[in-house]
């Protein structure tokens, strides 16, 4: 009878979940130690002790950007700079941006650094960075000018530090594997991280709704506790170094010829080739086209900011419960169904048709629930339960769509290489970085502190006992809510232009499968010519 009843519960549960899948769970239930050590499982599979490292990296960099990630709305609401001295910052910055980023990813490629060279710069990058980053957080009564000083020198020298070890995540993320779906799941455990950690990575919020409870200002909370979480910000980028490298991309590869036959390949491609290469890689040129057309979207800050001072209070168990409270209520909730369907993004990815599809109906479901969120509006109980459940939707596509981020961006790196012979992980990483860092850090914040200067918002007001100004309260929401609109229409019709398939993949991998095999057999033969 027992027997009976475990084939049908493996029955029921391999309708949901691959029979591969199941098998590896009884297998780590028989055989703990050795499964998470990865014994005989295939030599290109990632372990779970790799997986491991991803899960605590993403749950660690939770938990110190929880507090480190206030820092705008530190600056604005106890420093009090006015935003648009913020976005003196953000100029400077996008300009730094915009010379060395780009750079640096060519350089980086051009290098073809080995695995040991990668792993010294996120080391280093690790500690250097996560320290600036608690620094500019630091008050110590200066001025206006002088946080400003400190906030570019920090973020400018940042800025090479974190472009560095951007690209060798990511072309250490590309060597952990050949098979784009084994380095996906990578993307899907360190998503499990980041809910793993969620308790701690709003501890901000919850005590800044409690602040007469706790006799902490919002100073203390966040610089104090961006101190107490430092040691997680490095350990953080410190545990995917040491992840297994499966694939050493330092070699040069030979580069197929009309003909059919291999050409030799250059000893170096000069700065100029590595940045003609990416022209094969349309995904990146859609990306690139979306992320140029939305740099000037303005960038609303922190949700904490815009819930403390927009959202009525309501009585909730016969308690009042302001802006802060509907904040973490709201992300307690909406992020349940992202928890569940998580460890089967990957899976769901691949029944959708493939990741590209999986990034459009993320684009869909944003457009649908942030109009309903815009037309429903939040100021009674029944309408914030309908916010509720399409921040529920939003978190489960964002979740989706980061998963399919990393598939695509492996592929295509693979699909470069078999073109022409070049990996393209720092020309690609480093733009897409400098597009991304213009949004939320400096284009974006300084569209976003104009709307703000505008309304003549200037913080405080929770401390004074004020109201801030009724522009503000008026535009606030549909600039949150309708501003995203656009962003993702805009990313819908620039990804529709791409076109690539679960086939495509497919075969890119198993051609570059057979020409890694015979470069390596050809290295191989080189050096027993060579040995004495």
């Amino acid at each position: 009878m027992g027997g009976i009843s475990i084939d049908w519960f493996n029955k029921l549960l391999g309708r949901f979940i691959p029979a591969q899948t199941l098998a590896n769970v009884r297998e780590g239930i028989k055989h703990p130690v050795h499964w998470v050590r990865g014994e005989g499982i295939d030599p290109d599979h990632i372990t779970p002790w790799e997986l491991l490292l991803y899960f605590f990296h993403r749950a660690f960099s939770s938990m110190f950007s929880g507090f480190t990630d206030k820092q705008d709305f530190l600056y604005k609401e106890r420093f009090r700079i006015p935003p648009n001295s913020i976005s003196v910052a953000g100029v400077v910055s996008s300009v730094w941006d915009a010379v060395n980023d780009p750079i640096l990813g060519g350089w980086m490629d051009r290098k073809r650094l080995g695995p040991q060279a990668l792993r010294k710069i996120m080391r280093a990058s690790a500690i250097t960075g996560s320290i600036l980053t608690v620094v500019k957080l630091f008050d110590g009564g200066m001025s206006t000018w002088q946080h400003l000083a400190v906030l570019m020198f920090c973020n400018m020298t940042q800025d090479i530090l974190g472009t560095m070890n951007g690209i060798a995540d990511q072309k250490m993320r590309s060597g952990i594997s050949p098979s784009s779906q084994q380095r996906g799941r990578i993307n899907v455990w360190g998503n499990m991280g980041y809910q793993f950690s969620w308790a701690i990575a709003n501890l901000p919020t919850v005590l800044m709704g409690f602040r007469e409870v706790f006799g902490l200002d919002d100073y203390q909370i966040i610089f104090f506790g961006a101190c107490i979480f430092l040691p997680f910000g490095i350990a953080a980028w410190i545990l995917p170094t040491f992840v297994r490298q499966r694939v050493d991309y330092s070699y040069p590869v030979a580069v197929p010829q009309a003909d059919g036959e291999d050409a030799e390949p250059p000893e170096k491609p000069t700065l100029a080739q590595t940045f003609q290469v990416v022209k094969h890689n349309r995904y990146f040129i859609a990306n690139s086209i979306a992320n140029f057309l939305t740099v000037f979207s303005p960038d609303m800050g922190d949700e904490l900011m815009i819930y403390r001072y927009i959202m009525p209070k309501y009585r909730v168990f016969g308690r009042e419960m302001g802006g802060e409270g509907l904040l973490l209520l709201k992300q307690m909730l909406s992020g349940n169904l992202s928890t569940v369907l998580q460890p089967f993004q990957r899976q769901i990815i691949n029944r959708l048709g493939g990741p590209l599809r999986a990034q459009q109906l993320k684009c869909v479901v944003n457009i649908f629930s942030k109009l309903m969120m815009y037309l429903v509006g939040y100021k009674s109980p029944w309408r914030f339960g309908v916010l509720i459940l399409m921040e529920t939707l939003i978190n489960a596509s964002v979740s989706m769509d980061q998963v399919a981020e990393g598939l695509l961006n492996y592929e295509w790196y693979d699909y470069v290489e078999l073109k022409t012979g070049q990996r393209s992980e720092g020309v690609t990483t480093a733009v897409d970085s400098l597009f991304k860092k213009s949004i939320t850090n400096n284009i974006g914040q300084v569209t976003g502190n104009a709307f703000l200067d505008w309304t003549g918002f200037r913080g405080g007001y929770t401390e004074d006992g004020t109201r801030p100004p009724e522009k503000y309260l008026k535009f606030m929401w549909p600039m949150y809510t309708l501003i995203p609109v656009l962003d993702h229409a805009i990313w819908f019709t620039a990804r529709s232009f791409v076109r690539w398939k679960p086939q495509d993949r497919e075969q890119t991998e198993l051609l570059l499968a057979e020409r890694r095999a015979a470069e390596q057999a050809l290295r191989e033969e080189l050096a027993e010519d060579d040995a004495p």
